[in-house]
């Protein structure tokens, strides 16, 4: 097993609720370990990339329910909910210090702390979504595993966003090591996980679906340039 298990269950639970729905999801961003760029305009810009997911999901007809995995503190179904009034929620992560904070932010009753694997495959939800949580799984074939359970899970859709990209392993690798000395020391046993596109296009032509693969738009976030989001369709 790597270290990012320590890492996400050692994540604060607490957090300041506030009324204002932008400061709110900033802070949930933060809560979820998006606090380490100091640029202007970096969660305007992560908030525009919440809406251009949800345009493509609700682009492809009428969603009720979204379904979480790795849902952190609750910052995308939060959105669902006060955005897009979504009329049922719920998620699955590691960490219960963020499901604490899920739980208060979330008019929601179904929220499990387990590792994605377990994921249940039901209640079935309209989407299920996994949100830049796909790099931390210990590798590919555990995160096609649980691609499988969350086809299963889902009525309509499967999204998963921020899946780094196979094709662009040693080139990300060696920006890192240029941002951050001593890099590999310092990140050692805190690997990520990296995907072929084709796993995700192979996956849904065997299930008798659709797969669309998108580039991110998030200037402001330099993880995206090695990265694409999957969006697989019933």
């Amino acid at each position: 097993m790597n270290e990012w298990d320590k890492i996400w269950r050692n994540r604060s639970s607490e957090i300041e609720v506030s009324d204002d729905i932008f400061e709110m999801f900033c802070r949930l961003k933060r809560a979820d370990g998006f606090d380490t760029q100091d640029v202007e305009g970096y969660y305007e810009a992560l908030y525009k990339q919440w809406h251009i997911m949800a345009e493509k999901i609700l682009g492809r007809g009428e969603v009720a329910s979204v379904y979480e995995v790795g849902c952190g503190s609750g910052a995308n179904l939060y959105l669902f909910q006060k955005l897009k009034k979504a009329e049922r929620v719920g998620g699955l992560d590691y960490s219960d210090k963020l499901l604490q904070i899920a739980g208060e932010v979330l008019n929601v009753a179904d929220l499990r702390c387990e590792e994605a694997l377990y994921v249940p495959e039901s209640p079935k939800y309209d989407v299920v979504l996994a949100d830049s949580v796909f790099q931390y799984f210990y590798d590919a074939d555990y995160g096609l595993q649980v691609l499988g359970k969350m086809w299963n899970k889902a009525e309509k859709m499967v999204v998963i966003t921020e899946i780094h990209d196979q094709a662009k392993k040693e080139e990300h690798l060696n920006y890192r090591r240029q941002c951050v000395e001593n890099y590999d020391e310092k990140y050692k046993g805190l690997d990520k996980t990296f995907y072929s596109r084709e796993m995700f296009i192979d996956f849904a032509k065997r299930m008798g679906g659709t797969c669309t693969i998108i580039e991110p738009e998030n200037e402001l976030y330099w993880n995206n340039r090695f990265v694409f989001d999957c969006y697989l369709c019933k």
